[in-house]
């Protein structure tokens, strides 16, 4: 079954690996919607034992945590009225190990944070990411290193379609 901590285990691996082949070029860790815990996560286990720091951490789409995650997604709305939304799925999560608490992890990282969000993601409420820069911004002694860049409305990038925006590279430079 998947787990926070099986996922967590599976990135560090492949930055090792990354790491081994990259000589000294920049690594940047980039997470999407749910990745984002994921990718958010890992740079604080890496900053703890060994002092290795990523040069960058970017997340699109991301969210506060899962449990905050779930609890706000469109798809659950119609759950939400229901007894037992609490219990069936989002005590669910926790009983499986699955917390990816991004606005924790946020308070412990020092490289450069960017967070992208579309204003119409019907996935992800841009709330969510908002309430995450807004942690990191507190949490940062060096506030110019948290950046939120959110896309408007018009572009119709969504959930799933920053990636495609052309100015995307000159942003995250």
């Amino acid at each position: 079954h998947p787990t926070e901590r099986g996922f967590t285990t599976d990135v560090l691996a492949l930055y090792d690996w990354v790491k081994a082949r990259s000589g000294n070029s920049s690594i940047l860790f980039w997470g999407h919607s749910l990745g984002t815990g994921w990718v958010q996560g890992v740079p604080c286990h890496l900053t703890l034992p060994s002092g290795v720091q990523v040069d960058a951490v970017v997340l699109e789409s991301p969210y506060t945590n899962i449990r905050e995650a779930a609890a706000n997604i469109p798809v659950t709305k119609i759950y939400r009225q229901f007894p037992g939304f609490e219990f069936f799925i989002l005590d669910s999560m926790a009983r499986a190990d699955m917390f990816f608490p991004s606005d924790e992890n946020v308070k412990v990282l020092k490289c450069p944070l960017l967070i992208l969000h579309a204003e119409d993601d019907g996935v992800v409420p841009p709330k969510l990411g908002h309430k995450l820069y807004e942690t990191a911004l507190t949490a940062y002694k060096d506030k110019s290193k948290v950046k939120f860049i959110t896309f408007p409305e018009k572009l119709g990038l969504g959930h799933d379609y920053i990636s495609f925006n052309p100015e995307l590279p000159a942003l995250v430079k």
